[in-house]
């Protein structure tokens, strides 16, 4: 459609009209885009990774000084039908073609580096303009991205820097690379010693703190910043170790993994991954998030002899590297304790030892010095209690006695002040149950009691403890099944009650129970998907599962069977 605007003097005195077209411009380029492709009127034949490319000289000097310069200076290639470009690959000569004729571009990470190069070597400025602005906006501050290694968005950021000379920006845009993720040779032979990088007093000292971070190997989960954690991650629900029926004890780790909803109903056991195994299997253990690394510490493991007794030992789980490395050991050997992490220490609760003495113990892990040393005691000896993090204190509920006496005791462990304090008693005793919060309230699942007559019976009740009034009250939803020495976590204002063991088959569970308190008054507690095996004494956490460590991770979205509430 022809477009009007306001007439001057000259044109009403004149009866002269300037008229255009808004669509001329794109009818021509669309016109010649389509001569292209259908290999009419084209005079030249652009050659990259010999795959061959028709286009017009007059399309490509119009929009490149580079074929400007080719094609009008008497070079060699001006008069050639054929021109053989070095420097670009067919990816990059593609779409920058597709540019040249159409003004736009469809950029991606998998294409940004190709394009990015055949945009500098060919001179095409306004495509290196709009690449440089989706480097700097979707690549660069990126957290969804999947296709580039950190070493090749380094490549695309030196790249632009060097074409543009836009120096001025380097302390800046170098804010972005997120160093720690590149290991100390990437960090020596391609960073530290780049010429852009030794100019810059800011690049060094970026490069020289991720040096620092994988030099202090323990020190790692808190020194964690952005420029150390993977720009792809999603929380995932992990398992650990654990105690099977015909295997003693489990080393694997996996993750949860439903690459098919509708499936994963069917058959749940085929959506769990392995993950790098532990270096030693082990059962009735604790483990701990921090600065997105599992933590586990002590359990039960079985030696050669067939033996089995708790352990001290401890390690760490890196899931950007998919590897484990030892840590210091406890001071104590521990089993049916309770780990917490809170700020930048561990601590560890009470258990059995090695002689299943029980422990009124407790000590703190220090990342920064891998050490262990020994805090305010419990009152107590205590084993089989459950604990959780929440309000910055550690709470410690029920648990047995070295007297074997059954506690219904709720304790907070305040570190500031390194001491124990006594809170509201739980509503009824409870021994290897678990203990999670959502918000401000505490919940205690699971776990047996004893009868009149000292029997052990499985407690199907949920109560719930409301940290600022200090107060117990006993919801109106239980749990589906009794489980015991069961795995917990945490998500979404979800809690997963995870494998056990059942009292009243003397057999471990496969079953994940969820309650669901997102919605007041409409709680629910219905079964997750099933665990790869039955075991009871299994460790679970949910922690960020990095795309190149777990590429085939579709959704978070655990699967349910929505049984209804109890």
């Amino acid at each position: 459609m022809p477009s009007e605007h306001c007439l001057s003097i000259q044109e009403m005195l004149t009866g002269q009209r300037l008229c255009h077209s808004e669509s001329h411009n794109d009818s021509v380029l669309a016109a010649l885009n389509q001569q292209r492709s259908d290999g009419m009127l084209c005079d030249v034949t652009l050659i990259a990774e010999e795959q061959k490319f028709h286009a017009h000289k007059a399309v490509l000097a119009a929009c490149s000084d580079y074929f400007r310069a080719m094609f009008s200076l008497c070079m060699v290639e001006s008069g050639a039908d054929e021109v053989n470009l070095h420097g670009v690959t067919s990816l990059g000569l593609k779409q920058a073609l597709e540019f040249a004729y159409t003004g736009q571009i469809l950029l991606e990470p998998g294409v940004i580096q190709d394009v990015l190069a055949a945009g500098s070597h060919l001179q095409l400025l306004e495509l290196l303009s709009l690449c440089s602005h989706y480097l700097i906006q979707e690549v660069l501050k990126s957290d969804r991205l999947t296709s580039l290694s950190e070493e090749q968005i380094w490549q695309l950021a030196v790249r632009w820097l060097e074409h543009n000379c836009h120096y001025q920006y380097m302390d800046e845009l170098l804010q972005y690379i997120r160093f720690g993720l590149m290991d100390v040779d990437t960090l020596h032979t391609v960073a530290l010693s780049h010429p852009l990088v030794q100019a810059s007093e800011t690049a060094t000292a970026l490069v020289n703190e991720a040096l620092e971070y994988h030099q202090s190997i323990y020190a790692q989960p808190v020194w964690q910043t952005r420029r150390t954690k993977p720009r792809f991650q999603s929380d995932t629900l992990y398992i650990i170790g654990g105690k099977k029926r015909e295997v003693c004890k489990v080393k694997e780790l996996r993750y949860f993994n439903p690459v098919d909803q509708e499936n994963a109903l069917i058959a749940a056991i085929a959506n769990w991954s392995e993950l790098a195994p532990m270096p030693v299997g082990r059962s009735h253990h604790c483990v701990a998030v921090m600065g997105d690394f599992l933590f586990v510490a002590g359990g039960e493991v079985e030696h050669a002899t067939g033996r089995t007794c708790a352990v001290r030992t401890a390690c760490r789980y890196d899931p950007r590297s998919n590897s484990w490395a030892e840590i210091a050991p406890m001071k104590n050997c521990r089993e049916h304790f309770v780990l917490g992490a809170m700020e930048e220490y561990l601590y560890a609760v009470g258990g059995r030892n090695e002689l299943r003495q029980v422990l009124p113990t407790v000590e703190r892990y220090c990342p920064k010095k891998n050490k262990w040393t020994f805090v305010q005691s419990f009152d107590r000896s205590l084993s089989c209690h459950a604990g959780y993090v929440a309000d910055g204190l550690l709470w410690i509920s029920g648990g047995v006695t070295n007297t074997a006496q059954y506690q219904n005791r709720l304790m907070v462990y305040e570190p500031n002040q390194n001491k124990w304090i006594s809170r509201s008693p739980m509503l009824q005793r409870r021994v290897y149950h678990s203990m999670a919060a959502v918000h401000r309230k505490l919940y205690v699942l699971g776990g047996n009691d004893l009868d009149y007559n000292n029997d052990r019976i499985l407690v199907r009740h949920i109560d719930s403890y409301n940290i600022d009034t200090d107060q117990w009250t006993r919801c109106n939803f239980n749990l589906l099944t009794g489980q015991n020495e069961s795995g917990v976590a945490v998500h979404n204002e979800r809690i997963y009650l995870v494998g056990g063991y059942s009292i009243w088959t003397n057999e471990p569970l496969a079953c994940i129970q969820v309650l669901d308190v997102s919605r007041e008054g409409k709680e629910e507690v219905f079964y997750g998907p099933t665990l790869p095996f039955a075991s009871n004494g299994i460790a679970a956490c949910f922690l960020p599962a990095p795309y190149f460590t777990c590429p085939n991770l579709q959704t978070l979205q655990v699967p349910h069977h929505r049984i209804g509430t109890i």
